[in-house]
């Protein structure tokens, strides 16, 4: 952690001063938030309270409820009727690569206003003044936990758990290659902090509603292999999407990544009639970034995503004919003519 410190030490006494120099604060992320970009704007939230600033959180959509147990989580703000009590002085954005991700969020930010960016996106613009980027970070959590370091916020057992269950969901359990040497040993320290593993995974992964299980167990039934089993897809229907809000598919990708064999898995969640959110991983050679980037989203190399207007039928055969120039047969490096 010191070499960090030490490598983004001008970025960080940047940021700190802004951060002392101003009164006002609002805080954003991307939307359709994860654990990463949750626990983010909760630290960074944390940061300035520790420093006697007022700040505010605001996002494009509602928390998921399996997050409802981190710090502070009530005061994260949504974006329909939301009204900041004081004027902001500086608007921070976190894991975001593009002004776009923030949705709606953007209608709030004006010209007068310093923006701080921080990120761990490859390839992520530089928004707005003061920057802190680096895609060799396993999450964006760890980068402000950088700067919760260099301000002197104290690690409290529910700060520890921020940072803890940040990492925690953006390297998938320690799972996705962005687990790094330097995730393991931020998680140690937290742990040694008073984070709670068993407690944090059980409120993160074991709440799973009925209508959740229900709704996997319906987009499991229409999975496809394609390209000699090379990539695998499935996806979840409008109507089974109706009851939304009480279901969690944000994990449902990952249980395409244990098929043996697979490279590259999508799934394609329709959000409305004709729209579909996109969702990409790939295990060892595939630029997933790439591909969603050819699409107009983007992310990570090894998980990504995007959305894509169509029925479900044209999106797959699109989303199948990038993934062919993609696909190499092992040790030959022609394409896997599909099944």
């Amino acid at each position: 952690m010191k070499n960090k410190l030490h490598s983004h030490r001008e970025h960080l006494s940047e940021i700190e001063n802004l951060l002392k120099s101003r009164e006002r604060f609002l805080i954003t992320t991307h939307v359709h938030p994860d654990g990463d970009s949750i626990a983010s704007v909760l630290l960074f939230s944390a940061i300035l309270d520790h420093l006697g600033k007022k700040s505010c959180i605001v996002l494009d959509d509602p928390v998921p409820r399996k997050f409802d147990f981190l710090q502070n989580v009530g005061n994260i703000r949504p974006y329909e009727n939301f009204q900041c009590p004081y004027p902001p002085e500086v608007v921070v954005i976190l894991d975001v690569s593009t002004l776009q991700r923030i949705g709606r969020v953007r209608e709030l930010i004006r010209p007068e206003h310093r923006i701080i960016h921080i990120d761990h996106h490859p390839e992520s613009e530089r928004l707005g003044h003061s920057h802190l980027l680096d895609s060799d970070e396993s999450s964006t959590v760890e980068l402000v936990h950088y700067l919760a370091s260099v301000c002197g916020l104290p690690v409290t057992q529910k700060i520890a758990t921020l940072v803890y269950a940040g990492i925690l969901c953006d390297t998938g359990r320690f799972l996705f290659p962005n687990t790094t040497h330097r995730s393991l040993e931020v998680c140690a320290e937290m742990i040694k902090r008073g984070a709670n593993p068993g407690f944090i995974a059980d409120r993160i992964y074991h709440r799973n509603s009925p209508q959740t299980l229900k709704a996997l167990s319906d987009a499991l039934a229409t999975l496809e292999f394609h390209y000699g089993g090379a990539v695998s897809c499935m996806h979840l229907n409008h109507n089974t999407w109706k009851n939304r809000e009480k279901l969690d598919t944000e994990g449902f990708i990952d249980f395409l990544l244990t098929v043996e064999g697979t490279e590259v898995e999508f799934f394609m969640l329709k959000i409305k009639p004709d729209l579909f959110k996109i969702s990409f991983r790939s295990k060892t050679y595939v630029d997933v970034n790439e591909v969603a980037k050819g699409f107009g989203g983007g992310g990570h190399t090894r998980a990504s995503g995007c959305y894509m207007e169509g029925n479900e039928e044209r999106v797959k055969e699109r989303i199948l004919a990038v993934l062919q120039k993609y696909i190499h047969s092992p040790g030959k490096g022609s394409p896997v003519r599909k099944d």
